[in-house]
């Protein structure tokens, strides 16, 4: 459809009266979404149309914010620490990286498993996720 200065004010007027875009496009011959880019376009402001026989509710219930959770304190230094660099480190040392003031560090402790990292570190690294029920998921 070409945009005409008839077919302009006709949308303008009937968004004006509070009709919504499907009964506007109806009105001009175009779809919906033709209507609604225009008014867009054109920054008309419409509200979505109310039926007339009622009066607008009020939200039953306002959603409440959700706590803003303090980020964790830092992991406490683990005794016996060897803080080597990727030069010294050898298969059994523990990979964990810490931030040296010239370079990176790593604590060097002996491994216990498969794991890269020492008992303690481990602990830190890996952690069980947190599995929503069903009913939570959004997916």
């Amino acid at each position: 459809m070409i945009w005409g200065a008839k077919n302009i004010a006709k949308l303008i007027a009937l968004a004006a009266e509070g009709l919504s875009y499907t009964q506007i496009g109806k009105a001009l011959g175009i779809t919906k979404n033709s209507a609604i880019g225009k008014a867009r376009r054109l920054k008309i402001d419409k509200s979505p149309a109310l039926p007339t026989n009622t009066k607008a509710k009020p939200p039953a219930h306002k959603p409440q914010p959700k706590p803003i959770k303090p980020p964790p304190p830092p992991p406490a230094p683990v005794p016996d620490m060897k803080l080597l660099t990727m030069i010294e480190l050898r298969d059994n040392h523990c990979r964990y990286p810490i931030d040296g003031k010239d370079e990176m560090l790593f604590c060097g402790r002996h491994q216990d498993g498969k794991e890269p990292y020492c008992k303690q570190h481990a602990k830190i690294c890996y952690v069980e996720p947190k599995i929503k029920p069903r009913s939570e998921r959004r997916f």
